[in-house]
């Protein structure tokens, strides 16, 4: 099992290298972009609905599943509010020109909140097998599939501020790669024997995290533009999961 998580963990970040590397050959425009985060954005919405909080419902009770989820949202709201956008690609229709330009002042910023959103992607890799070997399908597509418009776009913002293909390469491997100190992190709690009910307020927690990213991801780009877009991209997504969900069940 613990080879199983760091693998999946691996082609997460396999995943948002791809992204990047995609970056270097075609150039998308937006509405391509959105189309994949869109579509990422709803493959996160698919794994909260129906393997998180499903199976942290199992250990919790109501008011500790609906405070861990709020906790989850809330830290990636105040992370991205007060700190930095803690997804480039949830943020994409955020990185104007001016940000662009100014990427170096908030390189650390950005990279320290992408990280700790990125470790929590590989604790959720971890957590889903910890819980429910059979329910870590639709966690891990929803990861993989948001792991690499996140690549695009990260790629897509250091490009535009100068950076080399090396340098970005690089960049981004350093920060993706804290998706397998979060699996590590799981597979720490597996060895300890940590009990299912705080692995489920884990999951709930991360649930949370995703319902935000999920929202915010959608919400800028269907007041701006491409509405109808959006919101088929984003219930491709759901449905998605929704089917993985239900043939695995």
């Amino acid at each position: 099992m613990v080879l199983l998580i760091l693998f999946k963990s691996f082609l997460a970040l396999v995943s948002a290298l791809f992204g990047v590397g995609l970056t270097f050959i075609i150039k998308l425009n937006h509405k391509k972009l959105c189309v994949l985060i869109s579509l990422s954005a709803g493959a996160l919405l698919g794994a909260a609905a129906f393997t998180l909080i499903p199976e942290s419902s199992k250990q919790l009770n109501i008011l500790e599943l609906f405070f861990s989820v709020l906790s989850g949202y809330l830290v990636f709201l105040v992370i991205s509010r007060y700190y930095s956008h803690v997804c480039p690609a949830c943020s994409a229709s955020h990185f104007d020109e001016r940000t662009t330009k100014k990427f170096s002042e908030i390189f650390f910023t950005l990279f320290t909140a992408l990280a700790f959103h990125s470790l929590l992607d590989g604790a959720a890799i971890s957590a889903g097998d910890l819980q429910n070997h059979e329910e870590q399908s639709s966690i891990f597509l929803a990861i993989l599939t948001h792991k690499f418009p996140e690549g695009l776009a990260l790629a897509s913002l250091m490009l535009g501020a100068g950076l080399k293909k090396t340098k970005i390469i690089l960049y981004a491997a350093l920060v993706e790669a804290t998706t397998l100190l979060g699996s590590l992190v799981g597979i720490f709690l597996l060895k300890e024997g940590i009990s299912f009910f705080w692995i489920s307020l884990l999951m709930a927690h991360i649930a949370g995290g995703f319902i935000y990213l999920a929202i915010h991801a959608v919400m800028g780009e269907m007041l701006r533009n491409h509405r109808t877009l959006v919101v088929t991209s984003l219930l491709s997504g759901f449905l998605l999961i929704l089917f993985v969900h239900t043939l695995i069940d």
